[in-house]
């Protein structure tokens, strides 16, 4: 598990159940049971009590979604899953998740929970459910709290503006993730320029793209492939044919990295990119 400065575990989320914790360390994660025949989940709630009959060896998958703007549960299993007391089947649509919100897969129940910050200087206090004890959450320092919003969105004008500065700051650690995906890419990209080409010299970014798609894609999460490695994201004639179209975008932001050169034969033009370090 990855520590903060403070040496407390972090991660992009938190799964929290009465007798486990779990943080999300990547983008997307699978939870259902272990087994020899298909490749290991990141959660098995099966070894927490979840029940073997009721979960599916890959019963749902949390991720998030770069283009929304959020998390969000798939659900793979044949049971389904319930999102705060609504059961969802597989093949319907991914499921939004909120800090806070209630799952339950299998006979195992947990919440998914975001990074937070109080605006009142303190913790928020715990939510209740009926018939049942929430532990509190923000204990040895830790940023995820555990508490009562979603009760607070029917309260009052004070209550009223502590939803709403609070959703601020989920949009802005969902703009803190695509920084973290960007720089990530900004990396990648950096070393495939360093490793193929010596000073001054330009790599095609059709060449730069089918570098990525053979050793990136695999590896990534989809999202990022659709967004980097395609043009699904970009309709329009300036990305006809030209799947990299949104790593060019990227880049661009990024002159301080990169430098975009554009050369235009007849009705073909091409796009090459250096390493700023190495025209220097």
């Amino acid at each position: 598990m990855a520590c903060n400065s403070d040496g407390v575990e972090a991660g992009f989320a938190k799964l929290q159940g009465e007798d486990f914790e779990y943080y999300m360390q990547t983008y997307s994660i699978v939870l259902g049971r272990n087994s020899k025949k298909s490749p290991a989940v990141d959660v098995d709630l099966s070894t927490l009590g979840g029940g073997l009959k009721s979960i599916s060896r890959h019963h749902a998958r949390i991720f998030y979604d770069f283009r929304r703007r959020r998390f969000a549960l798939e659900v793979l299993g044949k049971n389904g899953c319930s999102v705060e007391g609504v059961l969802h089947l597989p093949g319907n649509p991914p499921v939004k998740l909120d800090s806070q919100d209630l799952l339950q897969i299998g006979d195992k129940e947990f919440y998914f929970l975001l990074p937070v910050r109080s605006i009142l200087g303190g913790p928020i206090g715990p939510r209740s459910h009926v018939g049942r004890t929430t532990p509190s959450y923000d204990e040895g320092g830790g940023d995820y709290v555990l508490g009562s919003a979603k009760k607070m969105r029917r309260g009052g004008d004070g209550q009223d503006m502590m939803v709403e500065a609070r959703s601020r700051d989920r949009e802005a650690d969902n703009h803190q993730l695509l920084l973290l995906e960007e720089k990530d890419m900004v990396s990648s990209v950096a070393t495939v320029l360093s490793d193929l080409c010596g000073p001054g010299e330009w790599m095609p970014m059709e060449k730069l793209h089918a570098e990525l798609a053979e050793h990136c894609s695999n590896v990534w999460h989809h999202s990022r492939v659709r967004r980097y490695l395609t043009s699904e994201d970009y309709p329009g004639p300036q990305s006809n044919r030209k799947p990299w179209y949104g790593l060019l975008m990227l880049l661009r932001k990024y002159p301080e990295h990169f430098v975009i050169n554009t050369r235009t034969e007849g009705r073909v033009t091409q796009e090459f990119v250096c390493l700023v370090s190495l025209l220097a």
